[in-house]
Parts: C-alpha cells; structure tokens; sequence
C-alpha cells in the first residue's frame, strides 16, 4: 500500500469532490503547488505529498468529529489553555498533573517544529518523572542521538519494555509531526511504524471503517504485526489529567495523529505542512512578494504570489492576513474573480457571514463567463484553502451539529484529495491484480463512507446539504 500512495502522490492534484467522485474523468488542476512551480525561486515549498498529507488528516479528523491541534489552535492550547491547567495544577499543590501539562506544552512545541527550543526544556524534564523521560529518549533516539537515548532508558528495567511504552510512543509521533527527517537516520521510518501501530492497535475501537482498513493494508505492507499492547499508567495518566482540562492537547483523539505520523514517515515520506515549517515557507513567500511588487512584475505574478501568501498564512491560522492579500488582490485587479470567491470562503470558515455573503455576491457578478479551465482552477484552489482552514483552527470545520454546510465541504474537499490520489495509483499498469483490487475496495470504502457523512451533515442542515462547488 505504501509504494501505492508513494506513486500516486507524485500526481494527486485533480479534479476536486463535486456531486460524484469524478477524478478519475477529468485533467489536473495545478492549484497551489502549480503556483509555487511557476516560480523557480521558491523550490519544493509546496509538494504534493504534503496536501495529500493535510486531505487525510482533515478528512480523518471530520469523520471523528475531532478539532487538531494545529494552527491557531496550537497557539491557543501551547499559550493560554495548558498554561492556565498548569496554574491550577500548581495552585492545589498536584505535582503529578503539574508534570503532565508541563509535558503536553513542550511536546505541542515539538510538534510545531520548534526542536531547539523544546530539547532542553524536555531534557530537564526527564530528569524529575518517568513520562518526560520515556519522551526525550524516543525523540533521542529517532534524531539519531542513541547514546542519550540509552542512558534515558538504562533506569527503566528491561521486563518493564521501557520502548513500548505510550510514553515512548507519543515522544515518536509528535516528533515526527514535527518534521523531522526521518529517512536520514537508519532504522527511523520503522520506529516510527511500529509506535504509530501501537497506538493506532490501543485506539481502534475509535477509528472509522476506511481508517481500520487502510491501517491494516499499511501493517501487512510494513510487515507490522497485530495484537493487543499493554496500556501504560502514563497513558492513563494523560488521560485523566485531559478529562480534567476540555481542550488539553491530550484530549484529541491519538489515531489521527499517529495515523498521520504513519503516512508521513512511511507512506508519502513527506513532513507535514505546519507549525515552523509553514511559516518559514510564509516567510520565504512574503520576501518574494515584496520583491515582485518592488520591481513591478507582471500583474498576473504577483497576484499569483498573493494566492500563495494567502494560503500559507490560512495554514497556520492567521485567517486576517489571508483576508488582506485577497483585499490587495481585489484592489489591484477589480475584475479577477478569484480572490473574491476565496475571500467568501475564508469568511464563512471564520464566522463572518455577512461579510462572506457580500464577497460571494460580487464573485457571482464577476464570474459570468468563466472558461470551464478557469473554473477547475478556482475549485483546485478553493479546495485546499478550505483544508487549510480545517487545520488552521476554523471553529466551524468540524462542529457537525451546529456546523454541517462547512463540514460538509471539509469532508468533500479532503475526500476528493485522497479519491485522486487513490485514482492515480490506479493508472499504474505495472500494479498486480490483488495490488488493483485493494486499492479498489480502498476507493469504494471512501466513497461509501463520505457519502454516509455526507448524509448526515445534510440531515443536520435540515435537508438543505452543501458541496464544494463554486456555485
């Protein structure tokens, strides 16, 4: 299943959800990786394989009803959530859940990426309680340090299996959530199999029917085994201390992260898109931007560059600043519909309905008259902002109950993203018969299993439902 994806990633940007799964009948659309490919200057800032990467984990988290802890969420959990647990933790004199919150914040700044500033503060960590140290060991010995790893492990005895712990496990997910690289470092990808497994082997009565599936095809691909792994007191630890706090990082569901983790390392072999890493790719975006406008480029590049600008900031969920670019876009060139039309979707994702319905109005207005090309290009687009919406911390991207028109495109927008790239693999005429109807039977899965939640967001919409259409 892994060399699978790995090759239908190289061509996963297709047509998007609409109405039915059609990606299988219609050409490519570029999006944003084919802005980023226009400008050489910018590298491999956006792969495939990293939307891809962020259409299952929006797709994953949709179906479980469960809001990542990526974006502004992060920010808001790693600055005010946790710290606040924190205090109170250490207000009542509970040394234990002190500890536990004070290893959620550091391992949320592994997660975004911020490795020099989070090691230290985990290595003084594991010197006060066992959890931290099983933590730092993993991360330790994932990056290559295996001398410091050892000696974290060397007070654990052995028939305490000290690295099949969860602890252990977490400090390899979020590590490699990361974006760690993992294929330089021997024996790394396997790690990371075996502790994304373990956790995904202890949480599988929460995961969907495509997520058991697609987890077991990645096991027999890896030659991962099954069965049941002992629980952890610190996981149960972690546990109780999240039941204590309703947004602790703990609280999120552990198989969307350990199933991202997997198909990061293993399957598309590809970081994912957040935290420090998307921000360095803003950052880079924005320089280029302002040297286009100071050396008055062609209009239609630097309107380009601030598609790209607006993206890369939606993904780490500074949803105003995206909102600016598509304004100057809109100034600079009145009659483009596009920054209109996204410009209404960032809106509604951010709870501005009034101001949404105002963009929408003027892009209906501007729109008559699109060639069919310019409307597969916007709905390429408008499909992965309204993924990086998901993970950039909409509130609206996964509330169900109160929320089914914004699931709904979620759900259609990341499942169109897999459905391409499950199509792609397909078009492989060295694939073998059994390798075709697995992927087939992943395929039909999917579509059964969207078009069930689909159902439901409609019902809860009163009957009214949505897609991803540009209509």
């Amino acid at each position: 299943m892994s060399r699978f994806l790995r090759r239908a990633a190289s061509r996963v940007l297709g047509r998007p959800f609409s109405g039915l799964f059609l990606a299988s009948a219609s050409p490519p659309a570029a999006g944003h990786v084919g802005l980023v490919r226009a400008r050489p200057g910018l590298g491999r800032m956006l792969t495939p394989e990293a939307l891809l990467l962020d259409a299952t984990h929006a797709l994953g988290a949709a179906e479980l009803r469960d809001l990542p802890h990526t974006g502004r969420a992060n920010r808001e959990l790693h600055d005010v959530i946790t710290p606040a647990d924190l205090a109170r933790a250490e207000a009542r004199g509970d040394a234990k859940a002190a500890t536990v919150h004070r290893l959620l914040i550091v391992l949320l700044d592994v997660e975004d990426g911020l490795f020099d500033d989070a090691l230290p503060v985990l290595a003084r960590l594991a010197g006060e309680s066992y959890s931290p140290r099983l933590c730092y060991a993993a991360i330790c010995d994932l990056i290559g340090r295996t001398d410091e790893a050892d000696r974290c492990l060397a007070c654990f005895p052995e028939d305490q299996r000290p690295r099949q712990q969860i602890s252990f496990q977490m400090g390899i997910v979020s590590v490699t959530l990361g974006g760690i690289q993992v294929a330089k470092v021997a024996g790394s990808e396997g790690r990371v199999a075996s502790a994304a497994l373990q956790i995904i082997n202890e949480s599988v009565t929460k995961m969907s029917a495509f997520q058991i599936i697609v987890a077991a095809m990645l096991k027999r691909a890896r030659g991962g085994r099954g069965g049941t792994w002992r629980r952890s007191t610190a996981m149960t630890e972690l546990e109780c201390s999240a039941r204590s706090s309703r947004s602790s990082p703990a609280a999120a569901a552990p198989t969307p992260r350990a199933s991202q983790a997997l198909l990061s390392a293993v399957v598309l072999r590809a970081p994912p898109l957040s935290g420090e890493r998307v921000r360095a790719r803003l950052r880079a975006t924005e320089r280029e931007l302002a040297r286009a406008v100071r050396k008055r480029e062609d209009p239609a590049a630097v309107a380009d560059l601030r598609l790209l600008v607006a993206f890369l900031a939606t993904r780490d969920g500074r949803f105003h600043d995206a909102l600016e670019r598509y304004v100057e876009m809109e100034r600079a060139d009145p009659s483009d519909p596009r920054p209109h039309y996204l410009a209404h979707i960032v809106c509604q994702f951010d709870g501005r309905p009034e101001e949404s319905d105002k963009w929408l109005a003027t892009y209906n207005r501007l729109a008559t008259g699109s060639s069919v090309d310019e409307q597969a290009a916007l709905i390429a687009l408008t499909d992965e902002l309204v993924v990086a919406l998901a993970l950039g911390g909409s509130l609206l991207a996964f509330d169900a109950e109160r929320y089914p028109v914004e699931v709904g495109k979620v759900v259609g927008a990341a499942a169109s993203r897999v459905d391409v790239a499950l199509v792609s693999a397909l078009r492989d005429k060295k694939m073998s018969m059994v390798e075709r109807l697995e992927i087939k039977a992943v395929r039909a899965l999917l579509h059964a299993g969207v078009w069930s939640l689909l159902k439901k967001l409609k019902s809860n919409d009163g009957g009214n439902g949505s897609t991803t259409s540009t209509e």
